[in-house]
Parts: structure tokens; sequence; C-alpha cells
């Protein structure tokens, strides 16, 4: 009698362990491509805003270094850089004076010396941030984009004796004697948010939990610059530049 082979294959409760092994194993790499991507976003945000947060710092250390040349007490506006301070939450704006293409020194043009020289009019470079979070200079244009923040102070020598005694935003009397730096801080903001820090949506963005702080004290992000109703800066991650730089042409002064 000839037996019949039976063949065998997969159960139902084998093709269920398999759906689950596979859904588990779908759902670990969706864990791992969800912080993966995290990662990714915070580290190329960071780098983003490194490098316009450094371009804005160096563009205004450039201008502050030509703060005052060729300028005398001749001209209209003698003031190598000058502050206009606004509320806290809101940037500050730089006006820098210098005169460009000028090679024969802070002199008068009626000057024996050079009788023949006329000096060219001066330049006025104004540094602001407009409502695109953009870094704009009055003469060169927009220089850097996710810049939030901006203030400065003079250091004002108040004795003559050449050294800063003190940090203030107020125009002291006689700033082309009198302020001999001034220092800044820029504030760049990364281009994406973060998500919270706990994974629920609902929770309240803690990317940013304090305002940065600088030499001249904190440094207000709740203007939301360039930021949608909804969103907030907390959302974001900030990166803070300063600098102090010396206005080395007030010495050349007549």
């Amino acid at each position: 009698m000839k037996h019949i082979r039976r063949q065998s294959g997969f159960s139902i409760v084998d093709v269920m362990v398999g759906m689950l092994l596979s859904l588990i194993g779908t759902i670990v790499i969706f864990q791992v491509f969800s912080v993966s991507e995290s990662i990714k976003r915070t580290s190329t945000n960071g780098s983003d805003a490194q490098q316009n947060g450094a371009v804005a710092l160096f563009s205004i250390q450039r201008a502050l270094k030509e703060a005052g040349y060729g300028l005398n007490v001749s001209d209209v506006n003698p003031v190598p850089a000058q502050i206009t301070v606004n509320a806290a939450s809101t940037p500050d704006s730089l006006a820098i004076t210098y005169r460009r293409n000028w090679d024969f020194g802070p002199f008068l043009s009626a000057s024996p010396a050079f009788a023949s020289a006329v000096p060219p009019a001066p330049t006025v470079e104004t540094f602001s941030i407009n409502a695109q979070a953009q870094l704009v200079s009055s003469v060169s244009g927009a220089i850097a984009d996710g810049i939030v923040q901006l203030k400065a102070e003079y250091g004002v020598d108040a004795d003559g004796n050449s050294i800063v005694e003190s940090w203030q935003t107020a125009l002291p009397a006689n700033p082309q004697t009198t302020v001999l730096a001034v220092r800044l801080a820029v504030v760049a903001r990364s281009a994406q948010p973060e998500k919270p820090r706990s994974g629920n949506l609902t929770d309240a963005c803690d990317a940013t939990a304090a305002a940065p702080i600088w030499s001249g004290g904190s440094l207000s992000l709740a203007g939301n610059l360039a930021l949608a109703n909804s969103d907030s800066w907390q959302c974001y991650r900030h990166k803070t530049f300063e600098v102090t730089v010396p206005l080395r042409n007030v010495l050349w002064r007549p």
C-alpha cells in the first residue's frame, strides 16, 4: 500500500509571530531614523548658525577697525561709531563713520601741505537687523541670515588716562576722544525649530530654555524676530558671539 506524503507549511501562529517580529523591527528602524534625523538637523542648524554669526561679527568688527579714519573736527559728524539703542527685545543699530580712499591722513583740506587735496565725503556705514532676521549694511547690503539680536556699548575713558573705565549705551560728551572702544554681541538662530526634549509635540519648546547672556547682561529674544505667531524663540537653538574692538583711529585726531 502506497503511503501519501503529507506536506506541511506555516501555521497561523508562525505567520503571526513573523508579523510581530517584522513590526517590532520596523518600529526600531523608524525610531533610529528619527533620532538620527534629529541629530543631523541639530548639527546642521548649529553649523549654519555658527557660520552666520561669525560672518556677521567679522563684518562689523572689520568696519569698526576703520571707524574714525580720516575724520577731523571740521566734518559734519566726526563721531567714529554711534549706537542707536532700542528696547531690550529689539536689536540695536550701529553707525560707523570713516573716510575711504583718503591717503593723506586726518588733515583739514585747507592745510598748506595739502592745499590741493580735497577729501572725499565720509562714509557712514550702518549695521542693523531687518524684519527677515538678516544683518544688513547700508554699504554692502545683506550680510548674514538668521541674525536675531545685536547689542552694543561704548567703552568710555572718563578721565583722559587712555583706559576704559566704564561701559555704557549713552553717547558720552566729546565721543571723538572719550570713546576708546566698542563691545558688541550678535546672536544667530538656527534655521529649523527643535522638537521638545520630551518628544511630545504638545509640550512647550525647550531647545533654548533661557535667554543668552553677554558681558553687558541678558540678551532678550522675546521679540520672536521673523517668526510666525505660533512659533517661539525657545523652539530654536542660538549661538552668541561677542567681541571688543578698540577704536584705533581715535588717536589720530588733531
